[in-house]
């Protein structure tokens, strides 16, 4: 399913650079069950868009990694607010390690364990969204995805919202 999205994904890509026209970048910031959650790059024509975002945060065997590919259609665009479909994959990985401690009344004392917790998800889906330009050069996109989620911890149908924050040139 994800190969079959990344190759459609990659076809309307380059259809939307050969018909590059009035083509926009933006930079910034991004979370959502499809964007996923990071910092995010976004290419726009006016016809399609790309938007790519991620954030590795590990240390010393522990962390989180999260990213995701977001395509998008734009219906209409009056310069200031514009309307869009999309379609989006995002996941992630993470593992925690902590402490957890038990008082022992016979003992009188703490009883600590070490727990280990992973995990990983992929959330992947439609969306319509809507992204509104402000002080000339700052974008802000907020999206109602409907997110199908394959995790660590099950199944599900979800709809996250995605948002992001760019400076747009």
């Amino acid at each position: 399913m994800i190969k079959k999205f990344l190759i459609a994904a990659s076809l309307m890509f380059s259809t939307a650079v050969q018909a590059e026209g009035d083509a926009h970048n933006s930079l910034g910031f991004a979370a959502g069950g499809t964007y996923g959650v990071g910092l995010s790059y976004s290419y726009d024509t006016p016809v399609w868009g790309i938007q790519v975002t991620g954030l590795p945060f590990w240390d010393d065997g522990e962390g989180r990694v999260f990213g995701g590919v977001n395509v998008k259609r734009n219906f209409h665009e009056n310069g200031k607010v514009g309307l869009y479909g999309s379609a989006g994959v995002a996941g992630g990985i993470w593992r925690e390690e902590h402490e957890e401690c038990n008082w022992s009344e016979q003992t009188e004392e703490d009883e600590c364990e070490t727990v280990v917790e992973e995990g990983w998800g992929v959330v992947s889906g439609p969306g319509v969204g809507m992204q509104m330009l402000f002080w000339d050069n700052m974008l802000f996109r907020f999206e109602l995805p409907l997110g199908i989620k394959v995790s660590s911890e099950g199944f599900g149908v979800l709809p996250i919202p995605n948002g992001a924050l760019m400076y747009r040139w």
